[in-house]
């Protein structure tokens, strides 16, 4: 059962947009099907219109929600090319797309700027609440493109620990390489929050662990992180969904914040069975599944074959 998320619900209002843009609109075949009921004030929608921006990864979840709508009896329309996160969210709030897919973090601090939550069910919460009042969020997937740092077995010798927070007090120590990814998801601004300042950073979007104090700075569904050698140092968990908040709890939250794939829409336009399939686009989507598709399009592979392939599998 899917549920909506939004400003409304939450009672905070964030910004709105006054941008408009314009890119290439695809059909997509209709396919027929239904789901269990879901809770909601909205009606189905004649046509939904899934948005992407200009990257390959924003064009795959696009094409993969579009068609688990598809899957469920809605006219689906694709379109693409529409920029960067500013651009296609100026397009979501004129109502030129009905849904764009995005990662949970990255829109936070879209959004809210000032944002310092980490952990996943934090992360959504915080999200739901910065919303715009015309845009909604549902279940966010287990896929994710968090930030990881890997360094060289020597290194992780030399530093006695293979966890994240086992490296804060001698982080200046360490040469720290970071990638595009890892500087969209505002890395160092979490590892600073923690007292983890590096002694130096250099950037490259195919960084190695060096020998000598070397760190890469990753995100977990790039192609650096699946070619990376060396270990992956382990951030703090995330709480299960419904657990209750960190405080209190004695746990410390992740260093790094969440980047769960999620839909944002717009607000009383999705019916209960547009909602039902992206719950199960939700409950399917994993970090492996994101990283190995990315991997087959970045090879050459086709984005549509791609999508296609995982739908019928999954969905």
């Amino acid at each position: 059962m899917g549920i909506v998320w939004s400003a409304r619900s939450r009672g905070l209002r964030g910004e709105g947009f006054i941008r408009t843009v314009a890119g290439p609109v695809v059909a997509v075949a209709v396919l027929t099907g239904c789901g269990p009921s879901v809770v909601d004030e909205s009606t189905d929608v004649a046509t939904v219109v899934v948005g992407a921006g200009d990257d390959a990864a924003s064009e795959l979840l696009a094409r993969i929600y579009a068609g688990a709508l598809a899957g469920s009896g809605t006219r689906t329309e694709l379109r693409t090319g529409l920029g960067g996160r500013a651009d296609y969210l100026a397009a979501l709030d004129a109502a030129e797309v009905t849904l764009v897919p995005d990662y949970t973090g990255r829109l936070l601090r879209y959004f809210a700027p000032a944002a310092t939550d980490t952990d996943a069910e934090d992360v959504f919460e915080a999200l739901a609440r910065s919303l715009p009042d015309d845009m909604a969020i549902t279940d966010y997937a287990a896929a994710q493109d968090r930030s990881v740092l890997f360094v060289s077995d020597a290194t992780a010798a030399r530093l006695g620990t293979t966890e994240l927070a086992g490296i804060v007090g001698r982080c200046g120590e360490l040469t720290v390489t970071v990638t595009g990814g890892f500087e969209e998801n505002d890395g160092l601004r979490d590892m600073a929050e923690r007292g983890c300042v590096p002694g130096r950073v250099e950037t490259d979007d195919a960084p190695g662990p060096a020998a000598g104090g070397g760190v890469a700075a990753l995100t977990t569904a790039s192609a650096a992180a699946r070619d990376a050698t060396g270990v992956a140092l382990q951030d703090a968990p995330d709480r299960a969904p419904g657990s209750g908040p960190e405080a209190g709890t004695g746990t410390e939250p992740p260093v790094f914040t969440a980047q769960n794939v999620v839909p944002v829409f717009r607000k009383h336009v999705l019916g209960e069975r547009q909602l039902e399939a992206l719950s199960l686009v939700a409950g399917e989507l994993t970090t492996a599944d994101l990283a190995e598709m990315l991997d087959r399009i970045g090879g050459g592979e086709d984005s549509t074959v791609v999508a296609q392939a995982w739908l019928t599998e999954h969905v």
